[in-house]
This record gives C-alpha cells, sequence and structure tokens, in this order.
C-alpha cells in the first residue's frame, strides 16, 4: 500500500482532472437554448481553463439538460473515486478496522463522501427523499456545506456543485488525510 503522504496530492490530482472534463461539460443555464457557442463558465477560466463551445446547429434545451445531465454524472463519479482513494489508503477503515475518528480536522466531510459513495455507487444515482438514509444525507449535506435555496424534501439531486460542496468536500478530506497521517507515524 503506497505511503498516505502523497494522499493530499493524489486528491488534488483528481480534483484537476474534475476541473478539466467539467470545463468540457460545464453547467448550462437554460438560457443557453437557441444561442450556437458560448465559452467554459468563468470559474473554470479562474482555474485557467478557458474553452470555446460552437455547435453546428443552435442549442436546444433537450441539448442543455443532457449536458448537465452528464456534469451532474461526473460529479457523482468524482465522488465514488475520492471515497476510493481514501479506502485503498486506510483512511477509511473497513468495517472490521474500526470507525472514522470524528476529533480530526475534516471527519465531516470524510463521514459524508463514505455514506454519499454508498449511495451513488449502488444505486442510480439518484436521490431518493423517501428513503430515511438519503434525506438525512442530503440534509447533512446542505447544512454543512451552506446550500441555499435547497429543499431536501422536493429535491430530485444530492447537492454536487463544484464550488460549494465538491471543493469544501475535498479540502476537508486532505485535512483528514493529512491528521490521520500524522496520528498513523506517531
Amino acid at each position: 500500500m503506497p505511503s498516505a503522504i502523497d494522499i493530499p496530492a493524489q486528491i488534488e490530482q483528481q480534483m484537476e482532472y474534475l476541473f478539466r472534463t467539467r470545463a468540457v461539460f460545464p453547467y448550462m443555464n437554460e438560457s443557453a437554448v437557441d444561442h450556437g457557442s458560448f465559452s467554459t463558465a468563468p470559474y473554470y477560466q479562474q482555474e485557467g481553463i478557458n474553452i470555446e463551445f460552437r455547435f453546428a446547429k443552435l442549442v436546444t434545451l433537450d441539448q442543455v439538460h443532457a449536458i448537465n445531465a452528464i456534469g451532474h454524472w461526473i460529479n457523482q463519479n468524482f465522488v465514488i473515486r475520492l471515497c476510493a482513494l481514501l479506502e485503498y489508503h486506510g483512511v477509511i477503515p473497513t468495517q472490521d478496522q474500526g470507525r472514522l475518528n470524528e476529533n480530526l480536522p475534516g471527519f465531516q466531510d470524510v463521514n459524508i463522501v463514505r455514506r454519499l459513495r454508498n449511495v451513488l455507487a449502488h444505486t442510480s444515482g439518484r436521490y431518493n427523499s423517501t428513503d430515511d438514509v438519503e434525506r438525512r444525507l442530503h440534509e447533512t449535506m446542505v447544512t454543512h456545506y451552506g446550500v441555499e435555496g435547497v429543499n431536501s424534501a422536493a429535491a430530485t439531486e444530492f447537492p454536487l456543485s463544484i464550488d460549494t460542496v465538491l471543493v469544501p468536500m475535498a479540502r476537508g478530506c486532505k485535512e483528514y488525510a493529512q491528521a490521520w497521517e500524522s496520528g498513523q507515524s506517531g
């Protein structure tokens, strides 16, 4: 098993892959309908990724929905990869290895990643507000990441925006991994 020292760098690499992939499949506002071109979102431009999209025909509402669905799927897969990375290094223990350390910084983020991965990897990935486990997880995410304007009872997806959820989630996982690694060497 590789040293835990490189976990933060591996998380950063996963973030880089996420940024580059999502720059190609950015969230599209419905205002893109009936336009033939647009630039990638300012968020990605600030990350140094500036892409100009040109469509052969004007963009349709169905295309906007399809591109947004692909983007959400990419975000879901980032969570699954992040969890797998933490599990591989032993940061997230198996059931017979114990529990997460609630006293380490980033605990809540790692706990959310673990719980969310279980839902995303073992279901269609669609949020089910009638499932108590999923609803509690959704509510935890909304509260922990300060997601505004989301009603967990009416939502159809887990909140997975990059700037308000995934980046803080990854940062918290890095903090936890670093603290966990320090505890392993001491």
